[in-house]
């Protein structure tokens, strides 16, 4: 290559990402608010409807965009199992355990028991979540919650 790169530069790429980055700059402010907003009405509605709910971080120490709570005898794999198949994508634990079958590392450091952490579900908004999201959300993981103590017989979990 004579002592060059090989390849050219994707000049239309670098301006696209350039035009992209200074949009949601611009409206950064208004969209984390609209964000937080909508994570502050998630986590109050699932707190009032969801059985044994808890959240796991206060709200002064969690980003706008995410929403961890621990559901009391609630197996994680299996509500995540029934949100799937009502089209709510979720995950359990924490973002660095998610898909381990073992309470993650993260929430034993943070002080959650075990018997809370395996109930442990993560739910994220973005740009596209809307307040019917949110509302549609919290029916179906009551829902799932509902059923899979039901089935369990844990009614009444505290």
């Amino acid at each position: 290559e004579r002592d060059r790169r090989s390849g050219t530069h994707n000049v239309a790429g670098i301006v696209g990402a350039t035009a992209a980055l200074a949009v949601t700059h611009a409206s950064r402010t208004e969209e984390i608010a609209r964000i937080k907003k909508l994570r502050d009405a998630l986590i109050q509605e699932l707190l009032s409807s969801v059985e044994s709910c808890s959240l796991t971080v206060e709200d002064g120490q969690a980003v706008p965009g995410i929403v961890h709570v621990c559901i009391a005898g609630i197996e994680n794999e299996a509500l995540l199992y029934l949100l799937d198949e009502q089209g709510l994508c979720a995950s359990a634990a924490s973002a660095c355990a998610s898909g381990a079958m073992e309470p993650s590392h993260v929430l034993a450091a943070m002080g959650v028991p075990k018997s809370r952490a395996m109930g442990a579900l993560r739910l994220s908004l973005g740009h596209t979540t809307t307040q019917q999201d949110i509302e549609a959300a919290v029916r179906i993981v009551a829902d799932a919650a509902a059923t899979l103590r039901s089935r369990s017989g844990t009614a009444g979990v505290r």
